[in-house]
């Protein structure tokens, strides 16, 4: 191989091994040991919120949601096949979470609908239920998907000022991080020291030659 193919090839090499303990590093720093991703928002429109399977069912990994309403009233979060969900929800008040946004931790919400909120308690749609005053949490497995989870007061009374968190944790993205940054840090040390090497060999072939000339003449 040519020196000056070999030397661009290693600078490359050296390239995209720094770029991969960047990234690496930077995704370990923001998920932490546990493979932590957690989005937020607080909705002050009327009504319920309404977390889609888009969201809720994004990543084949158990979902934490977490309401919590700062005036410490009742708050329900409850989950059930999203046909279910769309029907008994109808035209009520809701608002949805559409996206959420890595690693800005931040959830998206659209309100829509004007109807008046359905008493959600007196259904048996529901898998998974969960209600406390203040704040309520929900662990939602990923057997049932495609589900809608709902959050509300746990009555006809609408919500007008609520947090919803939803966390993801998974270790497995942390040692996948952690693995990408050590491959990386790998790359770049052995390009970086066939860079040095072959620069050290050209020293010296050029001294040589430089001798040899001077012998000569």
């Amino acid at each position: 191989m040519p020196v000056s193919t070999r030397r661009a090839l290693g600078a490359v090499v050296a390239a995209l091994g720094i770029v991969f303990v960047a990234l690496g590093a930077w995704m370990v720093v923001i998920l932490g040991p546990s493979g932590e991703a957690q989005f937020s928002a607080t909705s002050k429109a009327l009504g319920a919120v309404v977390i889609p399977p888009g969201v809720l069912n994004a990543v084949d990994v158990p979902v934490q949601i977490t309401a919590t309403r700062p005036d410490g009233g009742p708050v329900s979060i409850v989950t059930a096949p999203s046909n279910d969900a769309r029907a008994i929800l109808a035209n009520s008040a809701v608002t949805t979470a559409s996206a959420v946004h890595f690693p800005d931790g931040t959830l998206d919400l659209h309100a829509s609908g004007a109807g008046a909120l359905t008493d959600l308690s007196s259904s048996d749609i529901w898998r998974l239920a969960a209600k406390s005053p203040g704040s309520a949490h929900l662990m939602v497995d990923q057997s049932k998907a495609p589900e809608t989870a709902v959050v509300t007061s746990g009555d006809a009374t609408d919500l007008g000022d609520v947090t919803v968190t939803l966390t993801w944790a998974n270790r497995g993205w942390f040692f996948e991080a952690l693995a990408a940054a050590t491959i990386g840090a790998v790359l770049a040390v052995f390009a970086v020291n066939d860079l040095w090497q072959g620069r050290a060999l050209a020293v010296r072939s050029d001294v040589g030659e430089t001798k040899t000339s001077e012998a000569t003449v």
